[in-house]
Formats: structure tokens, sequence, C-alpha cells
């Protein structure tokens, strides 16, 4: 599989996306810059401030604007633990289609509120893997469209225009830091990234117990039915799938992992020093800076992705240290 994007069509489709998407800001990170050498340059891509919270908005308008009138007809349908949901819920509205999403129990009450305020009908499933299969019986059964959370060049596509902004942003960077879930996020961005920076040094970051492309890449395939316990809900894709991982393992220089303790250590550093109250998936990137690639990553310029904030202040509240 050729897992390189092509760079002109998703500078186009960056300029299709943009009277829907916000340019997030990249910002220079002083405060995280004085644990390393004086050469040493942090930047942060503040992509939670987008519409919806997350980059999620991305995909999904991507997906949604490839679909024809009468595919549409019935609308779309999704699954995801919040952030997925809420972007197909908002980019649904705002095309004037029909959602139906698919949410686990568990999710977090701030996400399924968000999705029913965009008028997205919301149904629960008992886990990750039962709404997967729910979702499938809504496809057949009402004909609707099903958007993948992370799946599918549509997806990637969407997420490479996050890189393209990076690039235009930083086109100096040395390495660039991002969360991994199901692997959409990090596909695209990669991908672009690669192809526009070759030397540039990408590292594709997931929870200890939420790592299906690390596992994936270790075993050079896909891997399925994964265990998964962590704070990071929004990274915890219990299952990879074989383009996004391809796109993963073809594309980053290094796949790595952090714990609970280090991505709630991160968010108590982020909102202690830079005033940012985060979820812990956005967390993770400054957590692999500020522990397995410290020392890699003196004297570089760097860009940390902070992919989402969509959280409510209970839940922040019991994942974030107190103390470092």
């Amino acid at each position: 599989m050729n897992t390189a994007v092509d760079l002109i069509a998703i500078k186009e489709l960056r300029k299709t996306l943009d009277q829907y998407l916000i340019n997030t800001p990249l910002i220079r990170c002083f405060d995280l810059e004085e644990r390393f050498s004086k050469k040493t340059r942090i930047f942060a891509k503040l992509e939670f401030l987008q519409h919806t919270g997350t980059f999620k908005l991305r995909g999904a308008l991507a997906s949604l604007l490839k679909l024809t009138n009468e595919e549409l007809l019935n609308g779309v349908t999704a699954v995801s633990a919040g952030n997925h949901a809420i972007a197909i819920a908002y980019a649904s509205k705002l095309l004037g289609v029909s959602a139906k999403v698919v949410m686990p129990k568990t999710s977090n009450k701030f996400r399924v509120e968000s999705c029913q305020r965009l008028d997205a009908e919301v149904v629960f499933a008992a886990d990750a893997n039962a709404a997967f299969e729910m979702v499938q019986v809504i496809e057949n059964k009402e004909n609707r469209i099903f958007i993948h959370p992370f799946e599918g060049m549509n997806i990637i596509n969407g997420t490479a225009t996050l890189g393209y902004e990076i690039c235009e942003q930083n086109s100096e960077m040395d390495a660039v830091i991002v969360p991994i879930g199901g692997g959409g996020l990090c596909a695209g961005l990669s991908s672009y990234i690669r192809g526009r920076l070759p030397s540039a040094e990408i590292y594709g970051v997931e929870p200890q117990y939420a790592n299906s492309i690390n596992m994936s890449i270790k075993e050079n395939r896909p891997q399925k039915n994964i265990h998964v316990s962590t704070i990071a809900d929004s990274l915890a894709a219990p299952f990879a799938m074989p383009i996004s991982f391809e796109f993963c393992r073809d594309n980053l220089t290094q796949s790595l992992l952090v714990s609970d303790d280090e991505i709630s250590s991160a968010m108590n550093i982020l909102f202690e020093e830079m005033n940012l109250a985060v979820e812990p998936a956005c967390a993770v990137s400054t957590a692999a800076l500020l522990g397995p690639l410290k020392d890699k990553l003196n004297d570089k310029n760097t860009v940390l992705i902070m992919c989402g904030s969509n959280i409510d202040w209970d839940t922040y509240k019991n994942n974030r240290k107190i103390s470092i």
C-alpha cells in the first residue's frame, strides 16, 4: 500500500475545509523549555481549540463532504466514546444531515450531552466492542452511511490537513509528538509531515494499557481484542485497522508508551504552568516529551500535538495529580 498522502491534494482539501475549520494556533511553550537546554524550542499545536474541541472534525467533514446527496438521504452513523461522535454530530448539523451515534454506556456524560445538543440521536452499548457491532446493525437496517472513527482515506486525508497547518506554521521543526488512539490522527499527520519534511522525527505515543498501534507495529499486523485500561479514554481503541496501521508503521520514527501516572502528571504541569485544562489524551504528547523523549529532544525544535479538551470538571479533577 502507498502510505504517502498527496501533498497537493491535502492543500486543496484544507482550502475546501477553510469555511468550516479554525486554523488552530501554534504557540511557544517557554515554561516547558526551561526543563531543556537553551537551544531547545518547544511548540504546541492547540487543536483542542478546534470546533467540537478536538481534531476529529477534520476527518468527519472530509468524509461527509465526499458523499452524494443520495448517499446522505438516510443520514450517517458513527461509533465513538465521544470525540468522533461529537464531530459527526457537529458536521451533520452543519450540512443538514441526520446523525445517529453509538456510544459505550461508560462514555463521559459531557460528551454524550454535547452530541445531544447538536441534535444527534445517541444510543448506548455495553462496551466498545458491542458498540461496533451495534453500529453495523444500524448501518444495514437504516441504510445510514457509517463513518469510521479512525480508518479510511477520507479520515486520513482529513487529519493530514493538521500536518499541513503545522508545516506552514513551523517549517523548521525537527520533531513532532502525536497521541495515538486508533491511529487516524497519526496516520494522516505523519504521512503529510514525512512527505513535506522528510528528516523530521515523528513520535507516536499511546497510553501503556491502550496500545493497539504499538502492539500492531511489533507484530507487523493489526491487532484485535486488546484489553484497554487508561484514564485517556478517547485513546482507548480496542483494535487496530489495516490502513491506519500501515500509515503509522511506515511514517513513524518511533512508537512509544506512557503510563497513566505520567499522563496525569503532565495534565498537572499544563494546568499549573500554562493554564491549560485538557483531557488526558491531550496531555499524552507532553507526558512523552517530559518522559521517554526528554533526552532525545534536547536542542531540538519540537511540536506537541494537543488534540482535545472534551472533559467535565469532576472527571478532570479525578484524573489530574494534585502534586508532582
